[in-house]
């Protein structure tokens, strides 16, 4: 579940044709990669080198296996960002043509090369000068889904598009309430961002710490049917498979509220807590990243649904940094009985391992202090 503050679209994707060509060859094989199991290699890549997972160390190999634990595992959707403004579907390249200056908005088919048709973007028409738009390309299936947003407007705009360059869905998602403190006077109120992927799922939230009104939308990409929800989602769960959700976590002030979609609810606390949020839900087990996205730090527990009591906290080594701007996002993935634990720092970058059943910590790796004997 990739994005970084969870609040800009434009951290999501990258404007390298190159890049978009390596990420095709990933999400051509997503499907089937979400469906082996988490034991598919022992290898997995850190910092240009292979971790051994089943041996808690670096790897002697010295040649580039034909693949990897971020890669074939049904984590693997975990360590990708599908999001682009140049991406492939069904043997064509779509590439989004944005001119401001021109007013110019369209999207590009290509094959083996070759243009096969261009589309006008769904812009306001007429065109306000004001407008400021961004749009972001999202291959599914055979298809794409473009999305859009305008700091002038109020909605996304959500559209799907085949490979002939037919729009075949369309759907607004309200992001900015208006309402009037004065006569003639219209304060915009934006509330919802872009949060993250499931399998066949985009999904929206609010922010807690900036929004005044509070709301999780999920969009299904398959028929565009829209679920919404009263709360803001901190952090996701899926389910065994990882391609569903199945509940989203709130928090306040390290108080932690966990809806499940069957209706379940839980709560605990967890001290310095942050919004930011990485889960696994393994055997009735809530796995826990909790970290800050623009702060250093992050703790790592596991909650027990049958119990409802937190079964345990893991001793985390930290990335040391003094900071004015900082960003910071912590992925967990599950290989065997092993919780492995990565986090991403403007600082520096780091791999833990830690027992699944008690919590202790196995093995580490990178840009964190020792403990101190």
């Amino acid at each position: 579940m990739n994005a970084l503050l969870f609040c800009s679209l434009l951290n999501l994707f990258s404007c390298s044709n190159s890049q978009s060509l390596e990420k095709e060859n990933t999400i051509t094989k997503k499907d089937s990669l979400q469906k082996q199991s988490a034991e598919c290699s022992n290898l997995y890549l850190f910092q240009g080198s292979y971790v051994d997972l089943d041996n808690n160390s670096f790897s002697s190999i010295n040649r580039i296996p034909a693949t990897d634990f971020t890669k074939c595992s049904k984590y693997a959707h975990r360590f990708i960002n599908p999001i682009n403004d140049t991406v492939y579907a069904n043997g064509h390249q779509f590439m989004i043509e944005n001119n401001r200056e021109k007013k110019i908005y369209r999207l590009h088919i290509y094959k083996n090369k070759k243009l096969v048709k261009t589309i006008n973007l769904p812009v306001e028409t007429p065109l306000p000068e004001v407008h400021d738009y961004s749009f972001y390309l999202l291959p599914y299936k055979n298809n794409v889904i473009l999305f859009m947003e305008d700091m002038y407007t109020t909605h996304y705009r959500v559209c799907k598009y085949n490979s002939n360059g037919e729009e075949l869905m369309r759907k607004d998602i309200e992001h900015t309430y208006i309402n009037h403190p004065e006569p003639n006077t219209n304060n915009y109120n934006r509330y919802l961002y872009f949060k993250d992927l499931t399998a066949s799922q985009m999904v929206f939230t609010s922010h807690i710490a900036f929004a005044d009104k509070f709301k999780t939308v999920v969009l299904s990409m398959d028929d565009f049917t829209i679920t919404e929800y009263d709360k803001t989602a901190n952090g996701l769960i899926l389910d065994d498979k990882e391609e569903k959700l199945i509940g989203f976590a709130t928090e306040k002030d390290g108080h932690f509220t966990i809806q499940m979609l069957d209706h379940k609810k839980y709560e605990f606390d967890i001290k310095f807590g942050n919004p930011g949020c990485d889960f696994i839900l393994k055997d009735n087990l809530l796995y826990i990243a909790n970290y800050h996205p623009i702060a250093t730090g992050s703790s790592l527990h596991c909650f027990d649904l049958g119990t409802g009591k937190m079964k345990w906290t893991a001793n985390v080594l930290q990335v040391n940094a003094s900071h004015s701007e900082y960003w910071n996002k912590v992925t967990l993935s599950i290989y065997k009985n092993k919780l492995i634990m990565q986090g991403d720092e403007a600082y520096g970058s780091y791999l833990q391992l830690f027992d699944t059943e008690s919590g202790e910590r196995l093995a580490h790796f990178g840009n964190v202090s020792e403990e101190k004997k």
